[in-house]
């Protein structure tokens, strides 16, 4: 699915910085399609792909201070996203396991967990991947990632130059796109790793 450009991203973005309600609405509205499809590829339901969204938007408003400093919009909302699916599968396969446990004695119910739980072990082989990143990498990729900061500010807070970050962190996801394909993993579920492009 692709998107038609918003005609001025960076005053929208400046716009919403600012407080303007009507500007968040059009951003929202323009994203809402192409996020919520990649949410329901994790969530296999309409209603929880909406809550995902809903809470990304959340964080994004709650958040909009930081958005003038954004240079991809569309990377920044898919991180978002993509973490806001990371916490669900976390506390559906919490949810799933404690109804396992309190079900042992009915084999089938574990069934409907399966693709959570794969999702699960996923997001465990990208965690031992980072881990296996030299540490200059291992660093700019949780920064980005966790921190949710930009390629500018990671340069200012390492005296590195953007384009040295930038390479960093794509020779990072191509490292871990090669450690989930050494352990089998199918290339449809890296999609939420495309973010930092």
């Amino acid at each position: 699915m692709t998107l038609k450009r918003i005609d001025n991203e960076q005053l929208l973005l400046k716009q919403i910085s600012e407080g303007d309600e009507h500007a968040f609405g059009v951003l929202f509205y323009h994203y809402l399609p192409v996020l919520k499809a990649f949410a329901l590829r994790f969530t296999k339901s309409d209603a929880a792909a909406e809550e995902i969204i809903q809470d990304t938007f959340l964080r994004v408003w709650l958040n909009r201070d930081k958005l003038e400093a954004v240079e991809n919009v569309k990377a920044w909302l898919y991180k978002y996203t993509s973490s806001e699916c990371l916490s669900y599968l976390r506390k559906a396969l919490k949810r799933a396991r404690a109804m396992d446990d309190l079900k042992l004695d009915e084999p089938g119910e574990s069934n409907t967990t399966i693709d959570t739980i794969h999702l699960n072990e996923v997001s465990q082989l990208v965690n031992e991947a980072v881990r296996k990143l030299p540490a200059q990498r291992k660093r700019i990729y949780q920064m980005s990632r966790n921190e949710g900061m930009n390629i500018p500010q990671i340069a200012e807070a390492l005296d590195l130059s953007p384009n040295t970050v930038k390479n960093a962190l794509v020779t990072s996801l191509k490292s871990i796109r090669e450690y989930l394909k050494s352990h089998g993993i199918a290339l449809s579920l890296l999609a939420y790793l495309a973010l930092l492009k």
